[in-house]
């Protein structure tokens, strides 16, 4: 693969920063798409774009060898953005010659406890739904021949800059504050969690391999509690963590005023029994799996000190 490609990503949040930062690492030229103006970084053209016009990510696409979508709406934005987004990028990318890489998730699957590349979707909720129908009108334009589609699923996030993750800005705010954490469903039950550089550095895999077609599940350590890994980070911390349980139905009366809350009840299905992600094939693909946990906390718990320790002790 030639190191002057030009590369697209599209979306500017958790994710797509770090799938710039390592094509810039590898030399391509790199151009990032997002809906507002930001400072200029070195290697990086930016571009503002509304990326439900497909013709307007045809004009950013121009050039590139392949398109990365790592937009994500907030959740109650979904039912409204979701499917306008997905159809402006497939069809810009399409429009311009250029391979797609898109950033999915896994709730299409619904209430399943171990999931892989042949899990057949069976969404519960309304935001499934709405993921299953994304990633079939993206297949199906793969299918057709219109353009070539690499969708890469990740778990829940934790890693540094991932400030709404389960493991971000609310959680270590409690923690450095002294506050438990709150927790969903049972804690105890097997959980895949992805680390953000585990994220990027897959799909950037993808983007990498013209034969990359459909449906992978991108690079994950094995599944552990959801408690074994709060313990994780508060060994790391050297702080104890404590827990809360937050049933659903509080989260449904905090959104009355806070709507991400209450479309996080419809959710918390994943945390009630194993939710176990098989990444095999994509490392048996490309010879390399997740960070190492020791890696990934230290990581984590660095951004997290300096981002809240001081802000704590204020």
């Amino acid at each position: 693969m030639s190191n002057q490609e030009t590369h697209l990503v599209l979306g500017a949040g958790q994710i797509g920063p770090l799938v710039a930062e390592r094509l810039v690492a590898r030399g391509h030229r790199v151009r990032v798409g997002r809906r507002t103006a930001a400072p200029a970084r070195a290697g990086v053209e930016t571009v503002v774009i509304d990326v439900r016009d497909a013709d307007a990510v045809a004009r950013a696409a121009d050039g590139a060898t392949v398109v990365y979508n790592c937009v994500n709406p907030l959740y109650y934005q979904w039912p409204e953005m979701l499917l306008p987004i997905t159809r402006g990028i497939v069809d810009g990318s399409a429009r311009a010659s250029a391979r797609l890489v898109a950033l999915d998730c896994l709730y299409m699957y619904g209430d399943t406890s171990r999931m892989n590349e042949a899990t057949v979707p069976a969404p519960v909720s309304k935001k499934g739904v709405l993921r299953m129908k994304s990633g079939e009108y993206m297949l199906e334009a793969d299918a057709r021949g219109t353009v070539t589609v690499s969708i890469g699923r990740a778990a829940d996030f934790f890693g540094p800059r991932a400030p709404q993750s389960i493991f971000g800005d609310r959680f270590f705010e409690r923690v450095f504050a002294k506050k438990s954490v709150e927790v969903f469903g049972d804690i105890d039950a097997l959980h895949t969690y992805s680390y953000t550089a585990d994220v990027a550095a897959g799909l950037v895999a993808l983007g990498s391999r013209t034969d990359a077609h459909g449906v992978w599940m991108l690079p994950v350590q094995p599944a552990e509690s959801t408690r074994a890994l709060i313990d994780r980070f508060a060994g790391a911390l050297a702080l104890p963590i404590r827990t809360m349980q937050v049933p659903n139905w509080l989260l449904r009366g905090v959104g009355v005023f806070q709507p991400i809350m209450r479309e996080l009840a419809e959710m918390t299905y994943q945390w009630k029994q194993p939710y176990v992600v098989d990444d095999a094939k994509f490392r048996a693909t490309f010879g390399f799996g997740a960070t190492p946990w020791d890696d990934s906390i230290t990581a984590t718990t660095a951004w997290a000190k300096a981002t809240w320790e001081t802000r704590a002790a204020a």
